[in-house]
């Protein structure tokens, strides 16, 4: 199976849909971030909240959450909305007006595809890690899941705090022994890869220019201004 997957898309639903026509998938992954950018209006925040819904819609459409989207699905959330920037209450009121209930259970905090572990902005063992339980994939899953019904509750959570799953920064990010990362949120010109002790992270918010494609457990780096061409992949050797 081929996935494609997809960094922060931030209203440019018409080029992230070109993006996916030119490298066609069995299955595509949204890292998240589909709301707000620079100047946007409530009418981009509403035409955006219907692509998503039909998005939502598509079974081979798999949609995880960004900073920017779950403060309109908890707006009245402290926690969620401390340090935002972008939302306003008009694009809350035009966003709310689309999506239902319904549509926004579908997305999820985190995925795991082959071993590699996918969020929006990344796994921070301080958060994840139990002292005795220590730190796996499968736990992150059941800890992001559990943060969703506390947001819901109204209940503060860590994984949806600052050092949080759609709040770490690539800097803080480390080279985990457990699982590879890939991650968008922190927006560079250039993807950023580092990798350590047969691990990866991969960085893909680069304002839409790299995607990533993952195909019988090889994750690769592609460059869309270079017509796909691949950049790094988890088959290369190591660098040194």
């Amino acid at each position: 199976m081929k996935t494609l997957i997809v960094p922060d898309v931030h209203n440019h639903i018409d080029e992230v849909e070109a993006q996916i026509s030119r490298y066609p998938a069995d299955r595509v992954v949204f890292l998240g971030d589909y709301f707000d950018s620079f100047s946007d209006t409530s009418a981009m925040a509403e035409a955006t909240a219907r692509w998503l819904k039909a998005s939502l819609a598509r079974p081979e459409r798999l949609h995880l959450w960004g900073n920017h989207d779950l403060w309109y699905r908890f707006p009245l959330n402290s926690q969620i909305c401390w340090i935002g920037s972008g939302f306003t209450p008009e694009k809350s009121r035009a966003i709310s007006g689309v999506l239902a209930f319904e549509d926004w259970e579908k997305l999820r905090l985190v995925t795991v595809l082959d071993g590699i572990v996918f969020s929006h902005a990344g796994v921070d063992r301080s958060v994840f890690e139990h002292p005795v339980e220590g730190l796996s994939a499968g736990r992150v899953e059941s800890q992001c899941a559990a943060a969703l019904e506390d947001a819901a509750a109204g209940i503060d959570n860590e994984v949806l705090g600052e050092h949080g799953i759609v709040w770490l920064r690539w800097w803080e990010m480390e080279a985990l022994p457990e699982f590879s990362q890939v991650v968008g949120h922190t927006v560079a010109r250039e993807c950023r890869v580092e990798t350590e002790g047969g691990r990866f992270n991969v960085c893909l918010d680069t304002l839409g220019r790299y995607l990533g494609l993952l195909e019988d457990g090889i994750f690769k780096v592609i460059d869309d201004e270079r017509d796909g061409a691949m950049v790094w992949s988890s088959a290369d050797p190591p660098a040194g």
